[in-house]
């Protein structure tokens, strides 16, 4: 039944990824932020704005232009249409827009925005936020097995049970499962990455992208080294994973065998021990470290002047 939801959700979401699929691989969706407050009460400054091209604009229309002389993306409202182009005036703003932008200066009709998730992107630049969120999460996970415990304990006085504490038990414990948690943050920090990296590339910006692939950026165009890079360093992450795995499941065929003639607790012990989760797991987190420090960076460039 799992199985089958999934499968339906992949293809509902197919026909909205292809119609909003970004300009940068071909398609006709530019995605972008807005700091300014022209468009107040429209747009709120933070807001992130979805423009659609379209084969004609109207006067009404809230469109997303470039300023060629300026270097930045403006996203207001065509007032007019002349023979000279179009006049553009933000919704907060005493007098139009200077120029006259044509239709081919026009990246887009905006379909729709979101408020505050340019604020909420901003944080990265802050290391003070990122710390405070680490220590945040720790003290979440703390408390969670305090929680265990006391629900433990609690199970325990309504079954007249003695209740011993944790600490002070001599059971023996029981093997841990291999810990991939570094293997999901990567991965979470590499999408995390490609899709701010898409938004700095769609407001005109030209990432440097980082020490190891960022040749990639001087070499092709900047869409196309964003995908790139995104791929290389998906099959690093998973390359890993796939290198773990496949250590661990040759030591668990190992121990299998030799149950019969090793003792429960050596083979417990044994069992623990896989070197390349270990080598893998430091490869994760310097890629999320690297990750971190590309992405603070990189909030700087995705929060252009859009009047």
């Amino acid at each position: 039944m799992k199985r089958l939801i999934k499968i339906i959700s992949v293809i509902i979401l197919i026909p909205f990824v292809i119609y909003f699929w970004p300009a940068s691989f071909g398609g006709n969706t530019t995605i972008m932020m807005v700091q300014g407050q022209s468009m107040l009460p429209t747009i709120l400054p933070g807001s992130l704005v979805v423009a659609k091209a379209e084969p004609e604009y109207f006067v009404g229309d809230i469109v997303a232009y470039e300023q060629v002389d300026a270097h930045r993306i403006v996203v207001h409202r065509i007032m007019e249409e002349t023979e000279r182009g179009f006049i553009i005036q933000g919704d907060n703003n005493p007098k139009p827009d200077t120029g006259f932008p044509k239709e081919e200066d026009v990246l887009g009709k905006v379909m729709f925005s979101t408020p505050f998730v340019g604020d909420a992107i901003s944080l990265f630049r802050n290391p003070l936020v990122l710390v405070v969120s680490a220590v945040a999460l720790f003290a979440v996970q703390i408390e969670q097995k305090r929680r265990k415990e006391r629900k433990e304990r609690r199970k325990c006085i309504s079954l007249g049970i003695p209740y011993i504490p944790l600490k002070l038990r001599n059971a023996p414990k029981k093997p841990k499962k291999p810990d991939y948690s570094m293997f999901f943050a990567a991965i979470f920090i590499n999408v995390l990455t490609f899709i701010l990296t898409q938004i700095s590339i769609e407001n005109g910006n030209r990432p440097e992208g980082d020490m190891i692939t960022g040749f990639l950026y001087r070499s092709v165009v900047p869409g196309l080294a964003s995908t790139l890079i995104f791929a290389f360093y998906f099959g690093v992450i998973f390359g890993l994973y796939f290198l773990a795995k496949s250590y661990g499941r040759k030591i668990d065929k190992r121990n299998f065998i030799s149950y019969k003639t090793n003792s429960p607790q050596g083979l417990v012990q044994r069992k623990n021990s896989n070197p390349m989760l270990g080598i893998a797991s430091m490869g994760w987190l310097l890629y999320i470290l690297m990750g971190i420090f590309y992405l603070m960076t990189l909030a700087g460039d995705i929060t252009p002047l859009i009047s």
